[in-house]
């Protein structure tokens, strides 16, 4: 009796022994995998946050690349617009240079015309005139044109003072300025001025030339003859007397 209760007795411990390593085995086997569980939930937060930093990063991205074609075409447009500029500089520079050339040397104020042609049209004398004036930094000079005709009335020559039927003036570039005023003949201008016009031919008289006058307070400033010519043929371009 004694030695099986002590088998017993010695059976029980060993199962209690067996219980209690197999709860500990048990209890060690859950908590590894609670813990590597918490591991798996952390990395796939840090995983989410780094998607989203990803989608934040890509849409600033997106941002700076649109604002980058932005500038990008507004470079290409400013750059267009400065070639286009400095081409229209360089003809008005051009345009300057020639105009420069046409100013005569002399003293300061000498007006000169540098180019009068007259073309009969009907009953009309059609008139185109270039006048330049070295005046560097000087005001603008002011005075009027005169046309005197060389005519012959009843065989016999005369002058005649002609008279505007229309008249229109127009300057070639900025830096021409002419006035406008009641008076058709009138100019104003500081280094060169273009003019157009038309005068009325008076009956009874057979012009062969007229002079033309530029006058300075009452003063012939210069003066420059042009013969007569018929008008050129519808179509083609006229020219200009030197």
């Amino acid at each position: 009796m004694t030695v099986r209760r002590l088998i017993l007795r010695g059976l029980g411990l060993i199962l209690a022994l067996l219980l209690v390593f197999v709860a500990g085995a048990l209890v060690m086997h859950f908590g590894m995998h609670r813990g590597q569980h918490q591991q798996i939930l952390d990395l796939q937060a840090r995983v989410d946050t780094l998607r989203m930093t990803e989608a934040e990063t890509n849409a600033r991205l997106a941002g700076l690349q649109g604002q980058l074609d932005v500038e990008l075409a507004t470079r290409r447009t400013l750059e267009d617009t400065l070639a286009r500029q400095q081409q229209e500089l360089g003809r008005t520079r051009d345009q300057l240079a020639f105009y420069e050339q046409l100013i005569p040397p002399g003293p300061a104020g000498a007006v000169a015309i540098r180019a009068f042609d007259i073309r009969r049209q009907g009953d009309f004398l059609h008139y185109r005139v270039l006048l330049t004036r070295n005046a560097p930094g000087q005001e603008a000079f002011r005075g009027r044109m005169r046309f005197m005709a060389d005519a012959l009335k009843d065989g016999n020559p005369v002058k005649i003072e002609l008279s505007a039927a229309t008249a229109v003036a127009a300057p070639p570039s900025e830096i021409a300025a002419p006035g406008v005023g009641a008076d058709p003949f009138s100019l104003v201008f500081e280094q060169f001025q273009r003019s157009t016009g038309v005068l009325r031919l008076p009956p009874g008289v057979a012009i062969r030339s007229v002079n033309l006058e530029v006058l300075e307070d009452g003063v012939i400033r210069a003066t420059r003859d042009a013969t007569i010519v018929d008008a050129a043929p519808e179509g083609s371009a006229p020219g200009v007397t030197p």
